[in-house]
């Protein structure tokens, strides 16, 4: 293994801030594992002379700030910030006094339909003032030469009028995104600091790399899980060798694999082996409704790996770090946990979790891994010999929980649409959601203990609707009525809108729209359940509308109602816009109807195409009849 000029780890404290006592823990557990830097993601969090705008609790004091940075030097840990200066602006621009500088204003609407504020105007006569001023404050605070400025996600660009008056074009797009960037980098350069940026975006501007400035660093992620090549993020995930075309236009490059799994972090490593990067970033996202500690195996392992060490090494040395003790059978079930992830945002209890399956059926292999590794660390608890490692265990132990709750009450649901709700399993259901509520009380403690004075508690904010979905969902699996749909969609993220209308005594009625997408990524064939609101009649015919970027794949949908009855497609009667074979959807097998342009990029880059509407009407005929 090679041993990386920097080795850096990020704390997301934009979505979750983090006590001053934890962030000093982190960089010590980050220096003992042989980090030499922590890139704190911050959008706005600290609070400024030209930016006073956030509340105290949700923001940190230059004061905070340079303790500490002093902190992190005194540990051999060099600190230095990420601000966005494009897209992930919404902290900034929910200020009322910023809100004329966000792209989106009045009812427009951006690129998936939102009208959220997230991005900022480029062209707006008072951004660059506001922006500088910011970054000047903040560089400020930070020795550090390095200074991350974002730039990845901005999806609504270029959509004002403004903007458009300026780039009514393609090329002329990709040069407002470079003027961005020269201007940015322009301000950093100023403050002594050299840019950072994620690359992500230049999958979509591909013309101008060679007109960045080349001392830009440029921070390539994936977060694969067997990261083999650099591939795309969300337009039609196209492949190539991005460390080469860095390379070519004199860029250092930083690879950024992500917490979520061991294999991401060692594949990553391993697949820049014998090229030139400058480091690597092991990126956190999002833990505002998780704790980091189920992933501090990941960052002591890939601090090993940054170091040269093995596979093999760099775990065993994580094991001693976090828990005191490299035992055999402990160190093999937190690899295993590692492996595998954990769940994100509540969408363990989520209706894309819960109803969503892969064609081929549930994933009864990981149910029965999740429960061996609970089993199994619960065990093995007394054997950790550091109280960090009993946290982190713990912290895993409830992880698994969520996911087995999920696994049992995903079974559950799928069965009781498939075979009917009997009363075992409507017993079963209750039970399950009764443990649901058990388990967000006891992370709404968590966070008391864990985030002492970090406000809101996420728990205590969410917990009520999450149990109020849950319980919302288990009550349509009374009625018996719901669709099931399947869907083909290589790209995982899609961002295409699903409108299905059921024709009922000669009325048109809206019963579901939603972006319908698998729960994992390892599946592009997947069936959706949508529960039905009640019908005055039997419908005749169903409409399937699609717009936005990209496309989607329907292979099939049933109709079943409430008496047992269920109505299958019968006769194509009406396709408009792009449609190709909608006669595919008349049999019940996995050849699909696509909805729009196989081109997600070429939606992106055109307006028209993007907001046409792609239908197809479908009649429909008994097929069967259920006894429930």
């Amino acid at each position: 293994m090679t041993t990386f000029q920097l080795r850096l780890a990020q704390l997301d404290l934009a979505r979750q801030m983090e006590t001053l006592p934890y962030i000093r823990d982190f960089i010590d557990f980050a220096a003992r594992c042989g980090y030499n830097g922590v890139m704190l993601y911050l959008e706005d969090r600290i609070k400024t002379k030209s930016y006073p705008f956030p509340k105290d609790h949700e923001c940190y004091t230059e004061e905070d700030i340079r303790a500490l940075v002093a902190y992190g030097e005194s540990k051999g840990i060099e600190l230095f910030p990420c601000v966005a200066t494009l897209g992930h602006a919404e902290r900034f621009l929910r200020h009322p006094e910023l809100q004329h500088l966000a792209e989106l204003q009045g009812d427009m609407k951006g690129r998936f339909g939102g009208t959220r504020q997230d991005a900022f105007c480029p062209t707006h006569p008072e951004f660059y003032d506001f922006i500088g001023q910011y970054l000047h404050e903040v560089a400020a605070l930070f020795p550090s030469p390095y200074f991350h400025a974002g730039l990845d996600e901005f999806w609504d660009f270029n959509l004002c009028p403004r903007c458009r008056r300026q780039a009514p074009d393609q090329l002329a797009e990709e040069r407002l995104f470079l003027q961005h960037i020269h201007r940015i980098h322009d301000l950093l350069q100023k403050d002594g600091k050299r840019m950072m940026m994620w690359s992500d975006m230049f999958e979509n501007y591909t013309h101008i790399m060679p007109e960045v400035p080349s001392d830009v660093i440029m921070v390539d992620w994936q977060y694969q899980s067997d990261v083999r090549s650099y591939q795309g993020h969300l337009l039609d995930i196209g492949e190539e060798d991005r460390i080469a075309v860095n390379q070519k236009y004199g860029f250092d490059t930083i690879i950024a694999p992500a917490d979520r799994t061991l294999s991401n972090v060692r594949s990553y490593i391993e697949y820049v082996e014998n090229r030139p990067v400058l480091g690597c970033l092991v990126t956190s996202w999002e833990k505002n409704d998780t704790f980091l500690y189920r992933t501090f195996p990941i960052f002591a392992y890939a601090g090993g790996l940054m170091n040269g060490k093995s596979d093999e090494e760099a775990f065993q040395a994580a094991m001693i770090e976090l828990f005191g003790t490299d035992d055999l059978l402990l160190s093999a079930a937190v690899r295993q946990a590692q492996m595998t992830g954990f769940f994100r945002h509540f969408n363990s209890f989520s209706e894309n979790r819960l109803l969503a399956r892969d064609f081929f059926g549930l994933p009864y292999h990981l149910v029965g891994n999740d429960e061996l590794l609970h089993t199994l660390l619960t065990t093995l608890l007394d054997r950790c010999r550091k109280e960090t490692g009993a946290i982190v265990i713990r912290d895993i132990i409830v992880a698994l929980q969520e996911k087995i709750l999920s696994h049992r009450l995903k079974k559950l649901i799928h069965d009781s649409f498939d075979r009917g709700l009997t009363a075992e399993r409507r017993e079963a259901l209750a039970q399950a959601a009764q443990e649901v509520t058990a388990l967000l009380d006891h992370l709404e403690q968590d966070w008391d203990n864990k985030r002492p004075g970090i406000r809101p508690n996420v728990f205590t904010v969410a917990a009520p609707k999450v149990k109020q979905d849950l319980a919302k969902l288990l009550d349509s699996l009374e009625s018996r009525a719901f669709i099931r749909l399947r869907c083909c969609c290589p790209d995982e993220f899609i961002v295409q809108p699903l409108v299905i209308r059921l024709l009922v005594e000669g009325e048109w009625q809206e019963v579901a729209r939603g972006n319908y997408k698998a729960d994992s990524t390892d599946t592009a064939l997947f069936e959706r359940f949508i529960p039905l609101p009640a019908l005055a009649a039997t419908p005749d015919a169903v409409q399937l509308e699609l717009s936005g970027l990209g496309g989607r794949g329907v292979c099939y949908l049933e109709v079943h109602l409430a008496d047992g009855t269920v109505l299958a497609p019968a006769a194509v009667c009406a396709v408009t816009g792009l449609v190709e074979h909608p006669e595919y959807i008349l049999e019940n097998d996995v050849n699909w109807a696509w909805f729009g342009k196989q081109s997600t990029r070429e939606a992106y880059l055109d307006r028209n195409l993007a907001a046409l509407k792609h239908s197809l009407t479908v009649l429909l005929t008994p097929a069967t009849h259920f006894v429930h």
